[in-house]
């Protein structure tokens, strides 16, 4: 088992992982000059969408895992995106930005109201600050991450390392945004993801959530945990009658204009 970032594995479900991104692209009216940037872009594949979208602008896409950085620059070598290894936490723009994007990333960032006013400071008047975060640290899966993480055999050895907890709760963004932006969206949509195989919700978490505590343990290790993890997670969402398996993940968007 891979102990960083595996884009391989985080493209299993590239559809369902795109779809938010895809559905809070639609929705940016973006009619003011500059460039665009996407922090945290993982494999390039959004990023590609946001070219897509506004193919006459400058796209960069900004993330800390150097091997999604590769697999984006390999995967997108022509369609003139830029990519840079970045922070979304201390990362600065050049200059200022049309559009800055973020799907799926401030969940790994523990102090929203430091990082969201800053992410808003980077954008030109008229520009947007977009993102989406996962809201589940109620969900089954975040359950099973939690009682295996703190089981036992591994309590000690992951006693230190991140643990998931919901982003900010609406009212709070927007008094954040507030002072800075307006007009200010925000909405919350459950995607009932609809999987096949024999434990699907454990493919999915593997290339994602369970990889802070993947990255600390001996190959070893991580084989016994991937093994206990997988136990719980495939108890916790039975099959439907069809063999099928419904995945459940609740998302918080934000769409701000600078003023």
């Amino acid at each position: 088992m891979n102990n960083t970032w595996n884009p391989d594995v985080y493209l299993r479900y590239e559809a369902y992982r795109a779809r938010p991104a895809l559905d809070l692209i639609a929705q940016i009216p973006l009619d003011v000059d500059g460039p665009i940037v996407d922090l945290g872009c993982g494999p390039g594949n959004v990023t590609k969408a946001l070219k897509d979208q506004w193919p006459d602008r400058d796209v960069m896409g900004v993330d800390l895992s150097p091997d999604m950085l590769n697999k984006a620059r390999n995967e997108f070598s022509e369609s003139g995106i830029k990519w840079q290894k970045g922070d979304i936490t201390i990362w600065q723009a050049d200059s200022p930005q049309a559009l800055v994007f973020s799907n799926a990333v401030l969940h790994w960032v523990t102090d929203h109201a430091a990082v969201v006013p800053r992410l808003a400071d980077m954008i030109v008047p008229g520009g947007w600050l977009a993102f989406q975060i996962p809201v589940t640290e109620q969900s089954a899966y975040q359950k099973c991450i939690r009682a295996t993480v703190t089981s036992g055999r591994w309590a000690d050895q992951l006693a230190d390392v991140w643990m998931y907890k919901d982003p900010m709760e609406p009212e709070d963004f927007y008094d954040l945004l507030a002072p800075a932006c307006d007009p200010i969206d925000i909405w919350v949509t459950d995607y009932h993801h609809v999987l096949g195989g024999d434990n699907p919700v454990f493919d999915w978490i593997v290339g994602t959530g369970l990889t802070p505590y993947l990255s600390v343990l001996n190959e070893t290790d991580q084989q016994d945990f991937i093994a206990d993890y997988s136990k719980r997670v495939a108890a916790a969402y039975p099959k439907q009658a069809d063999g099928k398996t419904l995945f459940l993940m609740k998302r918080i968007f934000v769409l701000a204009r600078k003023r």
